[in-house]
């Protein structure tokens, strides 16, 4: 029993520690450091996904099916044409600096009806299953292309030491004329703010900490 409580209490000390650290790469973001997308990436990474060879943080007790996950999104409609960014507004300059560029939404949305991948409603900020959450389409690019939230994350996040599906996902996001400039290039010079994948990626993390926040008890009555 003692050995028992000790690992539950490393378990949750560990979970707090990268929920901080995801929590301070949000506030660079909001800060203006939009390159710190790609931390908030690489942490949800860690949290949620893990890696070839070390299982995600969040499931080391199998406690990330047994979880719902906040969607502040829904699921691209498949009736636009057009480019869709769900997890973000468009937020409009105006002046001699006039344009668009993308944010994430954070908290700052209605608890509107958004759309399931079975065609039924639910309010904004509602949980979900995590297959569903990770997988369902969230970002359509100029092209028709479709990424997951899954996509997005394991694409900012791949490393030299990337596995095949954060490879895959890289590939994917890259390959997409209008949104891969993000992962191609000088990332200084590709006007970020006109992106929705980093403004995405911060909204993801996000979601993550309040799932979290959310259902301490589901994690603590697991580890």
């Amino acid at each position: 029993m003692v050995v028992r409580t000790r690992i539950q209490a490393d378990t949750m000390a560990r979970i707090d520690e990268l929920v901080t650290e995801l929590k301070t790469a949000g506030e660079r973001f909001d800060q203006g450091r939009m390159l710190e997308g790609r931390e908030v990436a690489r942490h949800i990474g860690r949290l949620v996904h893990g890696t070839a060879s070390s299982r995600a943080l969040i499931d080391e007790w199998g406690v990330r099916p047994l979880m719902t996950w906040v969607d502040t999104a829904g699921v691209v409609n498949p009736k636009t044409a057009s480019s869709a960014a769900c997890l973000t507004l468009m937020k409009i300059r105006t002046g001699s600096q006039r344009c668009g560029e993308f944010v994430p939404k954070l908290g700052m949305y209605p608890p509107a009806p958004i759309r399931t991948r079975d065609g039924k409603h639910i309010d904004r900020g509602s949980r979900i299953p995590f297959e569903h959450w990770w997988t369902n389409p969230v970002v359509k690019d100029a092209d028709g292309a479709e990424f997951s939230r899954k996509h997005l994350v394991l694409a900012l996040a791949a490393g030299p030491d990337a596995d095949d599906e954060a490879t895959a996902a890289l590939a994917a996001l890259a390959g997409s004329p209008s949104l891969g400039r993000v992962v191609q290039g000088d990332p200084a010079a590709t006007g970020l703010e006109r992106n929705p994948v980093m403004a995405s990626a911060r909204q993801i993390g996000y979601e993550v900490l309040q799932s979290i926040s959310q259902q301490r008890d589901v994690i603590a009555a697991c580890a």
